[in-house]
């Protein structure tokens, strides 16, 4: 699922302009969407558990120290890129509740930390590379993506979790 994250940060601010637009009837629809979106995440955050226990598979055959104070020299070297995977990774957890998972506030957060870096290149005069721009053809990613939404909100919908009231 190497291409949710990115995803997620294109559909999300799409969804939530669409919510400030729409008139109070049609918003159910847009936010199990958004719903749906949002608990997609819970597979961006497994697949990248398992690339950061490659990582450390890899670091471990190299000899590098991988006890907690060794993690934590690694992680201090870049503080702020770490909280802000630290975060990335633990926040989608919290979209497991039906109620935080219709969160506005948790979906902003979540747009910011997936789109931190365009933000910290434009802040530092740095190039700015936007999510998504190093993939060649997307196509067949775009598809699985729309594949995977549509899977997850019929889950939802099976489950009752989508609220239409």
């Amino acid at each position: 699922m190497e291409f949710t994250d990115i995803g997620y940060s294109y559909l999300a601010p799409v969804l939530l302009l669409i919510l400030l637009m729409i008139r109070n009837e049609h918003k159910r629809y847009c936010r199990g969407v958004l719903m749906a979106a949002n608990m997609s995440l819970l597979f961006f955050v497994v697949s990248a558990c398992r690339e950061f226990y490659g990582l450390y598979v890899m670091a471990k055959n190299f000899g590098i120290n991988l006890s907690f104070e060794g993690l934590l020299k690694l992680a201090s070297t870049n503080i702020p890129f770490a909280i802000k995977n630290l975060f990335t990774l633990l926040l989608p957890l919290l979209f497991f509740s039906k109620r935080l998972s219709k969160s506005l506030i948790l979906t902003v957060i979540m747009i910011v930390l997936f789109w931190w870096d365009v933000v910290f290149a434009i802040y530092a005069h740095q190039p700015i590379h936007f999510p998504g721009s190093n993939y060649t053809s997307i196509t067949f990613l775009v598809l699985r993506f729309i594949c995977l939404m549509i899977a997850v909100y019929s889950f939802l919908w099976l489950a009752k979790r989508v609220d239409y009231r």
